[in-house]
């Protein structure tokens, strides 16, 4: 697969949008880019985060209550910090600031958790052609300057929505979208939406 724009976005959900925005632009320090909307009833608020867009999705109506998605956490890295800060937005998504270079994060990381590491490993690189990077626990693998860091977890997701609130999905941005997607889809992906 070859990436169209060097990084991967990520996507949350929420009904709590004033406070999320305050989160996200006061104690992060990302800066809002524009409100996308989508369709009637939900709004994207989208957020630089060293190139990739963080994607705070705002629901006018209430989310149904499903089980959190794989994607466990954001890791940014921060120039000038010393030492990683752990942070929750106020609907408990995580996110963690570090130093670059910390994890192997030079500009975003994002953390999945995962049931079975060894067919996510095999899907991250011959499904989405992505280089293994070599970690202590786990799998780790570079879409650009992203970092997608695998843990595996008994409490994984098996079959994780895009409904809900929080981490929903990760955006990849390609060049030759209908044959990427069919090979996805081969190997063993599926469609969300």
């Amino acid at each position: 697969m070859r990436l169209a724009k060097p990084r991967v976005d990520i996507g949350l959900n929420t009904n709590n949008l004033e406070p999320m925005l305050t989160f996200w632009q006061n104690e992060v320090g990302l800066a809002f880019d524009h409100v996308l909307p989508i369709r009637k009833g939900m709004q994207q608020h989208r957020h630089d985060a060293l190139g990739s867009v963080v994607k705070i999705n705002h629901y006018a109506e209430a989310l149904p209550e499903t089980p959190p998605s794989g994607y466990a956490e954001l890791l940014i890295a921060r120039p000038g910090l010393i030492a990683a800060q752990n942070l929750r937005d106020p609907d408990g998504n995580q996110v963690t600031l570090v130093p670059p270079g910390s994890f192997g994060v030079r500009q975003i990381g994002i953390r999945v958790r995962v049931r079975a590491l060894t067919s996510h490993r095999r899907f991250y690189s011959e499904a989405l052609g992505l280089t293994e990077e070599s970690v202590p626990i786990g799998a780790s693998f570079r879409a650009g300057e992203t970092l997608l860091l695998l843990e595996e977890s008994s409490q994984a997701p098996s079959d994780a929505t895009m409904e809900g609130r929080g981490w929903r999905y990760i955006t990849f941005q390609v060049f030759k979208i209908d044959e990427d997607h069919a090979r996805v889809l081969a190997q063993g992906g599926r469609e969300a939406l």
